[in-house]
């Protein structure tokens, strides 16, 4: 039988060491497993032991390098359902065609080389790389940003070397098949839900900015604004007495900024009810939490949420009218909402939402938040949000009323 998943710890030190090492993502996203090594210990020996994997040769890199190296995205509106930032093909000019495996390992060293300038490369090339996001797992659960972060804290360049690993019939490598190839091949095997699980116990992106007592019709709030690394976007926590001392795990709403429907009242969402729904319900137990994330338009923006209002008004529905603008149905993160309330203190909650995959990705993405009860927040039915109320039913899981 196989042996189990290695230590962070461990990982990191065979690639500190320069060894190749397999990289697992969650099942419910890609289900996926990469070979995984640091950019700068590649060579020509790793990197054809790498593309034996069979998938897609890439290279991670920070925007440090994108930017040295003039590297810009393959797709303006970014399409890929998991937000994968395809950027620039390169090969190294030494190249002759830049396909084999001592020409890909040149271009790659020269990648990571900061002496090196875009001139040193022809493009369009063999190497594919990827813009990680700053703060890695942290901020999205990719093999890209693992790759990074690995590199990062194995005090190395922070650029990796990422190869998905398929079987013998070309489909993905089963979580199985990975564990006995770790085995076979004496290599190092981690998931990405670990890693963020160790990177939450000694980093975190979020700290608190300012707070204040804050009295509303609810009751009486205390609320928190918050900074996030990396980030303009400034989050904020509305929270109603003690969390510690709660009873039972405490409700908690995560909710995503609307303008139209939170502040002004439109009837084409369930925003603005589920908000002040939300809040009333907080107040009746007397203890509880909603997290607000400027996320408008389920991640799309202001602008292109009022384009997407246009396409409804044509007899499209939301989920079209995102598909329309190049945009999937949900582009929201949770990650930032997540660390704010560990830093909260909290590790059950009951979960305000109609929404069971948020309730899953709450308790996939490693960061000891156990969700315990999804409690439903059904908001009011009218002419105007009906249809998309059975949207949220039909399309998108959302847990409503085969009434409305």
């Amino acid at each position: 039988m196989a042996r189990g998943f290695s230590s962070i710890q461990d990982a990191v030190a065979a690639i500190a060491d320069g060894e190749v090492i397999i990289v697992v993502d969650a099942e419910d996203r890609e289900n996926e497993g990469d070979f995984v090594c640091a950019a700068e210990k590649v060579n020509p020996e790793k990197l054809n032991f790498i593309m034996g994997g069979r998938g897609m040769l890439c290279v991670p890199v920070l925007p440090e390098i994108s930017r040295r190296l003039e590297l810009t995205p393959q797709e303006e509106h970014r399409r890929d359902r998991l937000g994968t930032a395809w950027m620039t093909t390169l090969d190294h000019k030494s190249a002759k065609t830049g396909i084999t495996a001592a020409e890909r390992s040149r271009t790659i060293q020269a990648i990571v080389d900061p002496q090196t300038t875009s001139n040193d490369f022809d493009r369009p090339g063999h190497v594919h790389t990827l813009l990680a996001k700053e703060g890695g797992v942290l901020r999205r659960a990719g093999h890209t940003e693992a790759a990074v972060d690995l590199a990062r804290m194995a005090g190395l360049t922070p650029a990796g070397v990422i190869c998905e690993i398929l079987d013998e019939t070309g489909d993905r490598a089963s979580r199985d098949q990975l564990l006995q190839m770790a085995e076979d091949h004496d290599l190092k095997i981690i998931s990405i839900e670990s890693l963020i699980a160790y990177r939450r116990h000694s980093e975190k992106l979020v700290s608190r900015a300012a707070e204040a007592e804050l009295p509303t019709r609810f009751g009486e709030f205390r609320i928190l604004v918050y900074d996030v690394k990396y980030e303009t976007q400034e989050p904020l926590a509305l929270v109603m007495g003690d969390l510690s001392s709660a009873v039972q795990p405490p409700l908690v709403r995560m909710h995503s900024s609307c303008f139209t429907g939170d502040l002004v009242n439109s009837l084409r969402c369930d925003c603005g009810d589920q908000l002040h729904m939300a809040l009333e319900m907080i107040s009746r137990e007397g203890v509880g939490a909603l997290v607000y994330l400027p996320q408008e338009g389920r991640g799309i923006g202001l602008k292109q949420k009022i384009r997407a209002y246009n396409l409804q008004d044509d007899g499209k529905d939301t989920v079209e009218a995102n598909h329309a603008l190049g945009f999937k149905a949900d582009l929201r993160d949770y990650g930032v909402g997540m660390q704010i309330l560990k830093d909260l203190g909290l590790a059950e909650i009951r979960l305000l939402t109609n929404n069971s995959k948020k309730t899953d990705a709450f308790n996939l993405r490693g960061f000891d938040l156990n969700v315990v009860d999804q409690v439903p927040i059904v908001p009011p039915v009218n002419q105007h949000n009906a249809g998309y109320l059975a949207t949220k039913r039909d399309k998108m899981g959302h847990n409503l009323p085969d009434s409305i």
